[in-house]
């Protein structure tokens, strides 16, 4: 079990730990009112976030929330490639929608994160993003990507052995894994195997048996092309006996999922995982068993278990605090709430995201993201370090800036107070408070104070954001 926080190590510091990683980071003022709250009170809210105001009524849903005649949309696509000459603008413009159907999706989510009620709900929509990951390269459709998205969502903290029925049914997912093609006489292994090996169990925990047995038990799963739901296809189905992890019946496929959780492994795979994302890579043996322990307590309903783990003394650790190096994603998220500034153009956004390696609905293969050190290397901080001066300073009056960058530089006067200009060392002070939570060590003071000693007397907005790069372009500003 885990041990609780005193409440006497409950401060700012702490308050912006549990903000930066269960959600996006917050503001001084956002970060000193959970200080107030204290941690109990902190940690319900992120559990319980408000509800969200519904849509007026009169307002269009998002084309990628409307269900489309799959059937149909292939079948004009096919019509047109029969006469690609005389047909290509046509088909430009059908792959042009879906891009900026696409785009427009990743921008929704992103503005979630960025400004949603419910921070933690949608960090943990990004995690089992990256643990069921699912690409659009290969589903192709951005409505079943919108849906995973959704379920994900909707069960964020929820039951796991609930959230796994979901997946094994969830029209993005039996694409990407080709369990549509899994019939009785060539059941398909691909869902089969990745299900124990990056799902649920790991490797070592089961054999190339287990695999075929559980890829029969799979079998007649299959998607409704017209209204895109799940729909079960009983003759294709091997209703044969099977034998899975040693048990032999006639399984289904929700009896191989209730065999996998009923596996000592599978509980330590997944509180494992749970802690690497939001606490530290490599996590001690007693946490991982104690974390394991409370998933298979509370049978794995993860909004309890994830209360113990924020309210923990080992998540709020020195070595956890500020170890943890941004991904992308995160990178972008909570530069754009400390700096209290929209997300960029959605062009750039996407475009920074690619450079930085964490392309939304487009994960690089179906292990995920590897995360950690894998965020960074000379190019990609290179190109954070860019991408902060382009959010401090924007295109500015740039007349060769295209349309789709532009850009206003990043306000000032509700970051910087006007009197601090002209104190050094309370100016220095002040924006660590804010970007790191922390003050930089001896050194990196030096070098912010010789900046301005350079400038003095200019204290203009130049200035001010040129101090605010020199500071976001540091090891630490990397880390939460």
């Amino acid at each position: 079990m885990l041990t609780s926080l005193s409440t006497r190590d409950w401060n700012y510091q702490s308050a912006a730990h549990l903000l930066n990683r269960a959600g996006f980071g917050g503001t001084p003022e956002e970060i000193e009112a959970a200080r107030a709250a204290g941690l109990d009170a902190t940690v319900e809210r992120l559990l319980h976030p408000p509800e969200e105001p519904a849509a007026p009524s009169d307002s269009p849903a998002p084309s990628w929330t409307q269900p489309k005649d799959v059937r149909e949309v292939r079948g004009e696509l096919h019509r047109l490639r029969k006469n690609r000459a005389e047909n290509r603008p046509q088909l430009r413009a059908m792959v042009q929608e879906r891009r900026d159907e696409l785009l427009d999706l990743r921008l929704w989510w992103l503005g979630r994160m960025r400004a949603g009620p419910a921070p933690l709900r949608e960090k943990m929509t990004l995690f089992w993003h990256g643990h069921f990951a699912t690409s659009v390269q290969k589903v192709r459709e951005t409505y079943w990507m919108w849906r995973q998205n959704e379920m994900f969502r909707q069960h964020a903290f929820g039951n796991f052995r609930e959230l796994l029925g979901e997946v094994s049914r969830d029209p993005a997912m039996m694409i990407y894994l080709d369990l549509v093609r899994s019939r009785k006489l060539h059941p398909n292994e691909n869902w089969a195997r990745e299900l124990m090996e990056l799902f649920t169990l790991g490797l070592g925990q089961y054999t190339e048996e287990d695999v075929r047995e559980s890829a029969r038990a799979f079998t007649g799963y299959r998607i409704d092309l017209a209204s895109e739901q799940f729909r079960f296809e009983r003759r294709l189905q091997d209703t044969g006996r099977k034998t899975f992890l040693g048990q032999t019946g006639n399984f289904t496929g929700d009896d191989i999922l209730d065999l996998i959780v009923a596996q000592p492994a599978c509980a330590r795979f997944i509180g494992r995982k749970i802690w690497r994302f939001f606490a530290e890579d490599e996590p001690p043996a007693p946490i991982v068993e104690a974390v394991t322990g409370a998933l298979r307590e509370n049978r794995f309903e993860l909004q309890p278990v994830l209360r113990e783990i924020f309210r923990s003394a080992e998540f709020h650790a020195p070595r956890v605090v500020r170890a943890q190096i941004k991904s992308p994603i995160q990178f972008i998220i909570q530069t754009c709430r400390l700096l209290e500034t929209d997300l960029p153009p959605a062009s750039v956004t996407q475009l920074a995201l690619q450079q930085m390696g964490q392309m939304p609905f487009a994960p690089p293969n179906v292990k995920g993201w590897d995360g950690g050190k894998s965020w960074i290397s000379t190019a990609t901080l290179l190109f954070r370090y860019n991408f902060a001066d382009y959010l401090l300073n924007g295109t500015g009056d740039n007349p060769n800036a295209p349309e789709a960058v532009r850009r206003a530089p990043t306000d000032l006067r509700r970051i910087i107070p006007e009197e601090l200009r002209a104190k050094p060392a309370e100016l220095l002070a002040h924006l660590a408070r804010r970007l790191c939570q922390t003050q930089p060590n001896e050194r990196q003071t030096h070098t912010f104070l010789a900046y301005l000693q350079t400038r003095a007397p200019d204290r203009s907005d130049q200035t001010m954001r040129r101090l605010l790069h020199l500071m976001m372009s540091t090891p630490q500003y990397q880390l939460t």
